[in-house]
């Protein structure tokens, strides 16, 4: 069974601004990571789990994507 070591902690997003900041921590070394992107306004029609769900899943994306990065030679 695989661990989980990450846990979504808060997500802010600002209906105004349409700025989005997600913070995970990491559950054994308890380290933060904050990522913060702006969503669409389409994005804004859906419901509040919904978009959580959605910020959650960016966020994610982001991560990984910087992760990949950084891994390469």
């Amino acid at each position: 069974m695989r661990t989980k070591l990450w846990s979504f902690d808060t997500v802010v997003v600002d209906l105004e601004d349409r700025d989005v900041s997600v913070k995970l921590v990491h559950q054994r070394t308890l380290a933060e990571v904050t990522v913060q992107f702006r969503i669409s306004e389409q994005t804004l029609n859906a419901s509040g789990n919904l978009l959580r769900r959605y910020a959650e899943a960016l966020a994610t994306d982001k991560i990984l994507d910087l992760a990949s990065y950084l891994d390469a030679p």
